[in-house]
């Protein structure tokens, strides 16, 4: 597939490392030139110098022949003109990052499939959605609902004490068998398991099950789930926002920003929310507004290195549960180190609705794990695809994936060795990063 990326900075930057890995045709549009040259010398993907709203610029860098294209620089104006004007030129798919939610509702969503932009992607709503299931299942590090909630996916990260810790995926299979261990995380890398693989301390596990056993694997993991009453936030930005306007309740919220005037608007939008004007990382005033009383800290200002510290000053406070916006990846083994519970990131994000486009999946549900290197998605099983051609066991599947459940009929079940999909089939598949192709190959 043939993918022109407008917008050279981090995002952009992100997101063509990840696709050129699946082997796709990538070039990364942009204005900055030492930063390109850098890139094209050290980097797997085309670089072009030039403007996302120049159509000169635009037909020097081929999208006339793209398949997609994606804009992501810091202008949401500039991204939705980009894709207005990539359309126009024969792009086959246009996608563009915008900074407010009104572009997700349906009516906006319409007036700008007429204008050329198939989908729109905003960051700071996914991350503030990552949040809201963090609140809600905050025993978990990671909590995907897949076809509705059919399936879903729980993350649990490994302590030393666990019934897990120390035993083979083998030794912990159930009868009947109620999860599926689908990938360990372990330090910076992902494994697709097998019977005879050891968790270990420390590993992060992506467990797919049916929501009825939600309180089978709870109990097992030995988890307690914090009842949130009390919530202490620092940054007032738009991920904060978005988080306010999810909840149902924020009588007991806490929000710190060092912005008087965005103190103010926030103050006015969102009444029964507390809002403080101090520095994030303001042990005296997080005291003064009770942060010993918290039952769970959000760091989500646009410093990594902000977020980091602020939740340990809140561990040390007695905070029961932390979340992290960290968008630098070298920070974020360190910061699972330092006992955060939850780390977000947009960039992930923004590859797994990305990655969801490239696999033409029928519903939204591509999500990066939490080291960018295995993703989770839905596929519909074709009437004549090699997935649905004899039982799992006998398909030889390739390295790098794994079928994790299916959805058939409105209902969700796991898999075993003698499962046989069927045509229609919504299929739960892990795969870790550079294997698109095989899932594609397998459904083909």
């Amino acid at each position: 597939m043939k993918i022109l990326i407008a917008g050279d900075g981090e995002t952009g930057t992100h997101l063509a490392e990840m696709l050129s890995v699946e082997g796709q045709d990538v070039t990364l549009l942009g204005s900055n030139r030492d930063r390109l040259q850098e890139l094209d010398s050290t980097s797997n993907f085309m670089t072009s110098i030039g403007c996302a709203t120049a159509v000169d610029s635009l037909h020097e860098c081929g999208v006339a022949g793209a398949d997609l294209f994606v804009a992501v620089t810091p202008d949401e104006n500039v991204n939705l003109v980009a894709c207005e004007l990539a359309k126009g030129c024969g792009a086959r798919r246009c996608v563009a990052r915008v900074d407010h939610p009104q572009y997700g509702r349906p009516d906006v969503a319409a007036i700008l499939k007429d204008k050329g932009v198939d989908q729109t992607i905003y960051p700071e709503r996914m991350v503030a959605e990552t949040a809201l299931h963090f609140i809600r299942h905050n025993w978990a590090t990671d909590w995907f609902r897949l076809q509705n909630g059919k399936l879903l996916v729980v993350g649990v990260r490994v302590n030393g004490d666990d019934a897990f810790a120390g035993k083979t995926l083998r030794e912990l299979a159930s009868s009947p068998k109620f999860f599926h261990v689908a990938v360990i995380k372990r330090g910076g890398n992902a494994i697709i398991p097998r019977g005879d693989d050891r968790v270990l301390p420390g590993d992060t596990l992506y467990i797919s099950l049916l929501p009825s056993n939600v309180g089978m694997l709870h109990d097992l993991c030995g988890r307690n789930s914090t009842k949130i009453s009390k919530i202490m936030i620092t940054g007032a930005g738009r991920v904060t926002e978005n988080l306010l306007r999810l909840l149902e309740s924020r009588g007991g919220v806490t929000v710190i920003d060092p912005d008087r005037a965005r103190c103010r608007e926030m103050a006015f939008k969102f009444p029964d929310a507390v809002i403080v004007n101090a520095r994030s990382n303001d042990v005296v005033a997080m005291k003064d507004e009770g942060i010993e009383g918290c039952d769970m800290f959000l760091a989500l200002t646009g410093s990594s290195e902000a977020n980091i510290v602020s939740c340990m000053v809140a561990r040390e406070h007695g905070v029961k549960k932390t979340l992290a916006r960290i968008e630098e990846f070298q920070y974020m083994e360190e910061a699972e180190s330092l006992a955060i519970d939850k780390i977000v990131n947009k960039k992930q994000l923004n590859t797994g609705m990305v990655m969801n486009m490239l696999l033409d999946s029928e519903m939204a549900t591509t999500q990066c794990l939490a080291t960018d290197k295995a993703e989770v998605t839905v596929m519909v099983a074709g009437e004549d695809s090699k997935i649905v051609s004899r039982p799992i066991c006998e398909l030889s599947l390739p390295q790098g994936l794994t079928i994790a459940g299916l959805v058939r009929g409105g209902e969700g079940q796991l898999v075993e060795g003698r499962t046989h999909v069927r045509p229609g089939d919504h299929v739960v598949v892990f795969f870790l990063t550079g294997s698109l192709q095989k899932v594609k190959r397998l459904f083909r």
